[in-house]
């Protein structure tokens, strides 16, 4: 339940509100836009050919879109009083409010899911990597390793089921209802399931009970046992790898070994932030049933719909703060990310520079050099003369001062 439905419920809770309204204001700049950046810069060749990378860059991608769409439900409901019910039903109720956000979220979980796998098979891999790296090393300096089209294939593998599971938001759900106001008949959007018979009431049955076992299994023990068992094992695994390091060219190893480490302690720290914010919303809202009970219209009193939407709402919240986290954990616990990222923002930088600053126009390059030539051709016509003549490397002749002005327009070119 949003904070509009909530306010139109009767419940009055300043604090919350107050806690929606900056909330919003920051997921649009920590949600959406810092997540933006972690995609440009984990989608650059020196990222991507990694497949740790690869991965993530899809999920800040989607992490941005999901935190983009709850600012704006947030903003309209808070900001403009408008609720569902003013808004088009396929947009904003099946579209935005439904499928793009169900959509998003899970392929938020399998590509983390992905990721841990990966992981897991990198750092439990037995074979030589750096012979690997010698031979493909020149498509990886470009991006275009077959690691990274890998990861595309899976994550469109995951966009092609997702949406198949999600289709039944954009035909089946919500309605259209009429109602007289001062005379006159308004249609109101019902983001909800219908009291009619026959496929709504099928549909109905779907939805409040095959589809929470569902979501239960597939969006929540398997998302959960994958990251918690990829950590222990990372754990284990880069623990051992480092005790027992082998003394024969220690140096490359100990370099190896950090990028190892660095990209663990990165999926880790991910993992946990994931688990502490998202695991409370799923348990609450699968176990309590709050779903059911509002698809179902089950009667209750104002006191208890107020307490189960400051719940939701509160839950809300503490999910969108992991995606605006995911950022500063990039930040905090990579340092080719932080590389990555400086030299991107010395780039900006640079080019904004250059475009306060615009060049010379043409004509001020073409004149100063006709003025050059005239003053040299003036002043030097007596040295010229004076210097004998010598044979260059190709068989010509050329005075001493030729040589020494060739060799002046050469030296920058061999810099």
């Amino acid at each position: 339940m949003d904070g509009r439905n909530m306010t139109d419920s009767g419940c009055d809770f300043d604090i919350l509100v107050l806690i929606m309204e900056i909330q919003s204001i920051l997921l649009i700049i920590f949600g959406f836009v810092a997540n933006l950046f972690s995609f440009v810069v984990l989608i650059q060749p020196r990222l991507r050919r990694r497949p740790t990378f690869s991965y993530l860059a899809f999920l800040s991608l989607s992490n941005a879109l999901l935190s983009l769409i709850h600012a704006f439900f947030t903003i309209i409901g808070l900001y403009f009083g408008l609720t569902l019910e003013n808004l088009s039903l396929f947009i904003f109720c099946r579209l935005l409010n439904r499928f793009l956000i169900d959509f998003l979220t899970h392929f938020s979980l399998y590509t983390l899911t992905a990721v841990d796998i990966d992981r897991v098979r990198t750092v439990t891999s037995k074979t030589n990597q750096q012979s690997n790296y010698n031979s493909g090393h020149r498509s990886l300096q470009y991006g275009c390793a077959k690691a990274f089209l890998r990861v595309c294939i899976i994550e469109l593998s995951f966009v092609c089921v997702f949406f198949l599971l999600n289709l039944h938001w954009l035909t089946s759900y919500g309605y259209t209802a009429s109602r007289s106001y001062q005379g006159d008949i308004v249609h109101i959007t019902m983001c909800t399931i219908g009291d009619t018979d026959g496929y709504s009431f099928s549909y109905g049955i779907y939805l409040t009970t095959i589809l929470p076992i569902v979501e239960l299994i597939m969006f929540g023990i398997v998302p959960f046992l994958i990251s918690l068992f990829a950590t222990i094992i990372i754990l284990r695994q880069v623990s051992v790898k480092e005790s027992f390091m082998n003394s024969a060219n220690k140096h490359l190893q100990q370099s190896r070994r950090r990028k190892e480490l660095h990209l663990s302690i990165l999926l880790i720290s991910l993992n946990c932030v994931f688990l502490l914010f998202t695991t409370p919303h799923l348990v609450y809202t699968i176990h309590v049933g709050d779903l059911r009970n509002r698809l179902n219209n089950i009667p209750t009193s104002e006191g208890e719909i107020c307490s189960v939407a400051f719940t939701q709402k509160s839950l809300d919240l503490l999910q969108q703060c992991y995606f605006m986290s995911t950022f500063f954990l990039y930040i905090l616990t990579n340092k080719r990310f932080r590389e990555e990222f400086y030299r991107l923002f010395r780039c900006c930088v640079f080019s904004c520079r250059r475009s306060h600053n615009p060049p010379k126009s043409q004509a001020e390059r073409i004149h100063r050099p006709k003025i050059n030539e005239n003053i040299n051709h003036l002043d030097g016509k007596k040295r010229n003369n004076l210097l004998t003549p010598f044979q260059d490397r190709f068989g010509s002749r050329a005075s001493l001062s030729d040589a020494s002005q060739d060799d002046e327009l050469a030296t920058p070119l061999d810099n």
